[in-house]
Formats: structure tokens, sequence, C-alpha cells
């Protein structure tokens, strides 16, 4: 019965994944250039430090998680909470370097379950609320495209994972902070994340999730291309789990400092990656390339019900239960 349930499972997230694929394809052709990536991050160039949340200085600093209405139930064939009322779960976030130490435990929550903690970008909704037969608490519905200034081509949530972080799609624990309860339903995990997760500008903080693919129209011609892509052979698609930045969208001045592969011989290398010097192997001359900030708003605590966790992309409604969320605001005293 177990094998059975996960080949449903599997094909599940395969079809899943195909019509995730199918959208992100449609919607991006569509947009056609990079250039409509670049028009999505106007005010973004040239401002790259601006603050986007308040300030949390670095520092250690605790957040406790306030448990959702979905710990007094069992959906989607879920192990029942040990005692719904006794939950806790802490999560202290030791900042410092540009590097994070995270620690996350929890109490008295599903037993023998396996649990991943999301980074989410968009606004909660509060008082917390949850659409009939939905499995997650809702997104606050005054921000349909995110907080002020984010990107369109970001994704609403992203795994707390390291940048460096090498994801295998769910064949296996997945690398970010993943852990599973013991029989009494406790559970506890540690993770030292590559980036300051406290950060609150687009050069600093949690890194961006992409939404759909990133598609970049590529010809071989000087200059930045104008008008609709030539033809669809000279798309080229990127899928990744960060959003990339590329050339074109860091300020002028800082290019050659800021981007290893910048050419100003070359008016087209705006349109590569930017990768970042400081990742560059010398022998090699390759390196990481660099990805869009954003302050989270929240944390969501998962649980997989079916035994198996997703890789990079969140999943949905009928594969995990959100059981907890602890929340930005908390560190920062201005909860509504």
């Amino acid at each position: 019965m177990r094998l059975s349930r996960r080949s449903a499972t599997l094909a599940s997230a395969i079809v899943t994944m195909a019509l995730l694929l199918t959208f992100g394809v449609a919607g991006t052709a569509a947009a056609g250039l990079l250039g409509g990536l670049l028009g999505t991050v106007v005010g973004v160039v040239g401002g790259v430090v601006e603050a986007l949340a308040p300030s949390i200085s670095p520092g250690q600093y605790t957040l406790r998680f306030e448990p959702t209405q979905m710990v007094y139930s069992t959906p989607n064939g879920s192990q029942p909470v040990m005692r719904p009322s006794s939950v806790s779960g802490t999560m202290t976030m030791s900042a410092s370097n540009g590097q994070t130490d995270l620690q996350f435990s929890v109490k008295n929550l599903r037993p023998n379950t396996i649990y991943t903690i999301w980074t989410v970008f968009y606004p909660l909704a509060w008082p917390m609320y949850f659409a009939p037969g939905s499995a997650r608490p809702a997104l606050d519905p005054n921000y349909p495209t995110g907080p002020a200034g984010y990107y369109v081509d970001g994704g609403v949530v992203a795994p707390t994972a390291s940048l460096s972080a090498h994801f295998t799609n769910g064949m296996g624990l997945d690398p970010g902070v993943t852990f599973v309860t013991d029989g009494w339903g406790n559970g506890s995990v540690r993770l030292i994340l590559d980036y300051n997760i406290l950060g609150n500008t687009y050069d600093d903080g949690p890194p961006v999730g992409n939404k759909v693919l990133v598609t970049q129209c590529v010809v071989d011609s000087p200059g930045p291309q104008q008008g609709a892509c030539p033809s669809s052979k000279n798309l080229q698609r990127v899928t990744t789990t960060w959003l990339r930045k590329y050339i074109a969208q860091v300020a002028a001045v800082d290019r050659p400092a800021q981007c290893a592969n910048y050419n100003s011989s070359d008016p087209g290398a705006i349109f590569w990656q930017c990768i970042d010097p400081a990742t560059v192997d010398p022998d090699t001359g390759n390196g990481l390339p660099r990805v869009w900030r954003f302050p989270f708003d929240h944390f969501r605590l998962a649980a997989h019900p079916d035994g198996l966790t997703h890789g990079f992309i969140g999943g949905n409604e009928s594969e995990h239960v959100i059981d907890m969320v602890g929340r930005r605001c908390k560190l920062t005293n201005n909860c509504p």
C-alpha cells in the first residue's frame, strides 16, 4: 500500500512539473526578450542598496513560530499532532560575516514526519486565514504581485537553503531546513547558510527563487536586441533555483567590479548573467552567478505526509500541510 501511494505521489509530481514547465514556456515566450525582464526592475539599477524592510542588525535572534489551525486536523493523510495545545517551534538565527547559523526545533508536532521550512516573500494575510479545503494560510490579497519593489519574475516562496545547496528534486531529504520528527513529534535541525537571512536590501538577505523559466533572446549581433526575437531558436531558457542577476541589471559604473565576465568592448555582454568575482576559480575562470535578494516576510513549516520533499519547488495543496509560521514582524516589533 505504501509503494502504491508513493507511486501515485510521484506521478502527481511529474504532472505538476509538466504543467509548471508548460506555463513557464508560454509565459516567458510571450514576454519575448530579456528586455521584458529588465523592465520589471525599473528603479532597481543604481538603487540596489535601498532598504526594503525594517532593519535587523547582525547578531543573534530568536523567532517563536506560531501554530496554524492545521495542527488540530489531519489533512492529506497526515499523522495527528501529539498535543496541539502544547506545540512549540523556535528558530535561532545568528548572522555575521555574510553567513547565518540557523537552528530550529519543534515539540509535540506530527510524529515520524518529514518537515521543511520555506522562505516566503509575499505578505501573510493577518489574521491568518485558510481558504476552504486549503492546507496553507492565504497571502494578503492587497499584494497580488508581491510587496513593493518585488520582482515580477520572482517566486512567492524559496527553499530556506544555502546558495550552494545541491538539490535533488525530492530524491531523498533536501539540503535546506529539513528534518524528521521522532515518535513524540519532536525534532531539530542546524544549518549554516551562506548569506545573511536577516538582510533587507536587493543585494543582501535571502535569495529569491524563480517563478517561471528565465528566457533570454540571444542573437549574434552587437548591441542590445530590440523588438521581437527573430526566431524561437534564439530563445535560451534557464531553469534554476535562484533568480539570476544579469549584467544589464547592475549599474554601469559598478559592472567592472561586480561582474567578473563583463566585457566593456562587447555591447552584447550586458545580457550575460553576472558572475561574482569572489567566486571565480583562478585556474578555470569559472564562477557563480549573482542572484537577486529580498527580505523575507515569514517562514512556513511544511509537513510532508507522503514522506517526500519537493526539491526547490514548493509543491501543491495535496503534498504538504503548513503547521506553523514564523513572522519577520516579530523581530522588528511591527506586527499588525
